[in-house]
């Protein structure tokens, strides 16, 4: 390998680490522009809304200083319910709480642009959500990762279709910031039908 090619390696590497590049965005600049426009403030005002950032921030301090031992144990009770397919109480708990009405209202009247959306707190958790989930822990992965713990503010995933719809959906997180001090609180995961997104 050459000594340009090393060091364009090199650049892509770091800018990768650091959590500045979206999935998508190499692949598909102007899906990534019409993204971004999608789940901005502007658009998606339900971010700075006080019951979301409430609810965020109360999970926040009720999980202050929890050992992941707790976060691994809450996590695996949720992922065996899911799996069985039987009573999920801490599922329940979530997805009928405040915050997560007042999400499945957001997806109701988006008229099909939004089909999915799960918010999490300052370790990953399950806050609020429209939807089922297999986990209940979403800190190992991207979605909260590269918006919580990296740089990025932005992090969507290449379009993939959906079995039961046919619509080609894109997972876009974003960070939920408290209005008072613009401090980052938590992690929204908005999931998007991409032929809607002009609408």
């Amino acid at each position: 390998m050459t000594q340009t090619r090393f060091w364009i390696a090199g650049c892509a590497i770091s800018l990768l680490w650091a959590g500045t590049i979206s999935m998508a965005s190499a692949a598909d600049p102007a899906l990534e522009g019409s993204v971004r426009k999608a789940v901005s403030p502007q658009a998606q005002s339900w971010l700075s809304d006080p019951t979301v950032v409430g609810a965020v921030k109360s999970q926040n301090a009720k999980h202050a200083g929890i050992a992941q031992s707790k976060i691994d144990e809450m996590d695996n009770q949720w992922k065996a319910a899911a799996k069985a397919g039987g009573a999920n109480p801490a599922f329940d708990a979530v997805s009928s709480n405040a915050v997560s009405k007042q999400l499945k209202q957001v997806v109701a009247d988006s008229k099909g642009r939004i089909v999915e959306i799960l918010l999490m707190d300052d370790h990953g958790l399950n806050v609020g959500q429209t939807a089922g989930t297999s986990d209940y822990w979403q800190g190992d992965e991207p979605k909260w990762q590269k918006i919580f713990t990296g740089n990025a503010d932005l992090y969507m995933t290449d379009p993939e279709k959906d079995d039961k719809s046919g619509a080609m959906l894109t997972e876009a997180s974003v960070p939920v910031l408290d209005p008072a001090g613009k401090q980052k609180i938590g992690v929204a995961m908005i999931v998007l039908d991409t032929a809607k997104l002009g609408q």
